[in-house]
């Protein structure tokens, strides 16, 4: 397995960024797996959550062992606590730089460019940012999961100075989302997204997991009724768990297993 350390210059943000890419070219000590490498690997994008980086799936999950056993490559950008979004208040463009990031490492590694081989997944944050770039860049992936999804658009919509969750605050949410009066059924809103797919046709499939005592349990009820009402394939998983690495890891090999069953 190779562990690549990348830094590649992005017209998104107007600078280098760096990125972590896991390719399972090969197997030490494992010759039952050297018979079946594909030329094209399947790719998961895989997103952090709000305070974290692209190390944060690296040190706290068995990431490198799932990517040999399943044959699957995986991207870990850096998106600071962007929201995954375009930024209103300065010139950073994260939603677009996902889509950057996918056309890049297609170039510079061997990467499936097939939309049936091309997922997105995250945590918190990143369950949010995976399911709206999922959905708003539904040409490119065909699956997502999120875990934990910070599904708080519901949350902030309109919104007065003064405002403060257990996230952040109004000064936070008017710099990344805008205008919070125009949040809801805007290009932010993971909802929107999803029905922009579904119309187009090319909705992804969705694998959502929460822990009941999750502080954001009840933003993903709401989610999951929203998505169950769509006419699309979903799938949704919930167990005792807070919001926390010891729930992610129970449903991260679980998540990828369901990403690569081609009956999904």
């Amino acid at each position: 397995m190779a562990v690549f350390q990348t830094t590649f210059a992005c017209d998104s943000l107007f600078r280098s960024i760096d990125l972590n890419i896991i390719i399972p070219f090969e197997s030490p000590g494992r010759p039952d797996l050297l018979d079946r490498k594909p030329k094209q690997f399947k790719t998961l994008y895989l997103l952090h959550g709000f305070g974290g980086n692209r190390n944060d799936w690296m040190n706290y999950t068995p990431l490198r062992d799932i990517a040999e056993r399943y044959n699957l490559a995986i991207v870990l950008p850096d998106a600071e606590n962007s929201f995954y979004v375009d930024s209103v208040s300065l010139p950073f463009r994260y939603s677009e730089l996902i889509r950057e990031i996918v056309q890049f490492t297609r170039r510079a590694f061997p990467l499936s460019d097939r939309r049936e081989d091309t997922f997105i997944g995250g945590l918190s944050m990143g369950g949010f940012g995976a399911l709206r770039l999922g959905s708003f860049y539904h040409d490119l992936f065909s699956k997502v999961f999120t875990f934990s999804g910070a599904f708080i658009i519901d949350n902030i919509a309109s919104k007065k100075p003064g405002y403060q969750d257990a996230i952040a605050n109004y000064d936070y949410y008017a710099r990344t989302f805008g205008d919070l009066d125009k949040v809801k059924n805007s290009v932010n809103d993971p909802l929107w997204c999803m029905d922009q797919a579904i119309a187009a046709g090319e909705a992804p499939a969705v694998y959502q997991a929460c822990g009941t005592e999750d502080f954001l349990y009840q933003e993903n009820l709401k989610m999951k009724r929203e998505l169950e009402s769509r006419k699309m394939v979903y799938e949704y998983h919930e167990m005792p768990g807070i919001h926390d690495w010891v729930f992610w890891n129970k449903n991260l090999e679980p998540a990828v297993k369901w990403l690569l069953d081609s009956q999904n």
